[in-house]
């Protein structure tokens, strides 16, 4: 099997963190044994959109592969360019954020690709009829990191942007139940929560910057970028992990890339109910749902003072991942259900 992947390798473009699509759809294939090349397109547009183009088709029609992967971003790509490329094999789109992407922008292009896969079972079930051409895939976990046997040093964490409502989310369940956030803005967020001021706050960023250097190399002075490999460290830490699935936009809520991604990592998922999460772990026994703040509390306060019950579900939440949700079934699947494989 020989791929071509196109998508960021940079995290938003910030050097010092690394796209998790990289991971997803570029080193699991590798490790899977296929023969995989690279082309980082996002980069290449910054510098030249119809020069990447060209870069892009001279790749494809000098290369016999078996299917291009394309992590669709935002009109890097156009129909007369996808057209001549998929004279030479498929070209299979990766979307994300169809929850609430699909009308303004997957919809518009969905017959521009060979294939076109959502993550949204509800935009697959509505869409499946009128695109034939649309496949589902969920996201999956890597198994690069599994922390199932890391010490759990950390009680409740959160990692990731402050966006939305997260701000408040992160600032009440700091104060409660001593929350410990990490990643672009959470500093602020948090020391906002603990109403200090002046000195004394810059002085409590500084220390706070200083230990996360300490512990995660490589962290930016402003905590913006976290890679991902820190990232998967922090979630193998983790005694439980705080999981808001409310969309970037604030319009829905949706299942995020971070239920699966930690599933290897020994922690309990604590997460906010979302339409189909329970089609993928069952509620109370492979991970724990909550619909208010003080509900997700009063949770995390009795599985940290129960470690044997918390241990438990964390155990079956990892081994349903392992056994189901993995980026090597979600990729087999797609090419399997494209007639590739």
């Amino acid at each position: 099997m020989k791929l071509l992947v196109c998508c960021s390798y940079y995290y938003y473009g910030h050097v010092r963190g690394i796209e998790p699509q990289f991971y997803y759809l570029y080193k699991v294939p590798e490790s899977m044994g296929y023969e995989v090349d690279f082309f980082d397109y996002f980069s290449a547009a910054n510098i030249s959109l119809e020069q990447m183009r060209r870069v892009f088709l001279s790749i494809v029609n000098g290369k016999k592969y078996d299917a291009v992967f394309i992590a669709t971003h935002k009109d890097e790509f156009d129909r007369e360019t996808l057209a001549e490329a998929q004279r030479t094999c498929p070209i299979v789109a990766w979307n994300s954020d169809d929850e609430w992407r699909w009308e303004e922008y997957s919809k518009e292009r969905a017959d521009w690709y060979t294939y076109m896969v959502t993550n949204s079972s509800e935009i697959y079930q509505n869409n499946k009829q009128i695109f034939p051409q649309l496949l589902h895939a969920q996201w999956a976990c890597t198994g690069f990191w599994d922390g199932r046997a890391t010490p759990k040093d950390i009680d409740f964490s959160f990692v990731g942007q402050v966006y939305g409502s997260r701000a408040k989310q992160i600032q009440w369940l700091a104060r409660r139940a001593k929350l410990r956030a990490y990643g672009a803005g959470t500093a602020s967020v948090v020391l906002d929560a603990r109403k200090v001021r002046g000195l004394r706050s810059r002085l409590k960023v500084i220390v706070q910057q200083a230990a996360l250097r300490y512990i995660l190399p490589g962290v930016a002075r402003n905590l913006s970028t976290i890679n991902f490999d820190q990232v998967n460290l922090l979630w193998n830490r983790s005694k439980i992990s705080f999981t808001p699935l409310d969309s970037s936009q604030g319009r829905v809520r949706q299942i995020k890339s971070r239920v699966f991604d930690m599933g290897l990592s020994g922690t309990l998922m604590i997460a906010q109910r979302a339409p189909y999460l329970d089609t993928y772990y069952e509620p109370e026994k492979e991970y724990i749902p909550f619909d208010t703040l003080e509900e997700c509390a009063d949770k995390v306060s009795f599985y940290l003072r129960n470690e044997a019950a918390r241990s438990k579900i964390a155990e079956a939440y990892a081994k349903r991942t392992e056994a189901e949700h993995m980026w090597s079934h979600r990729i087999r699947s797609v090419l399997c259900d494209a007639g590739i494989q």
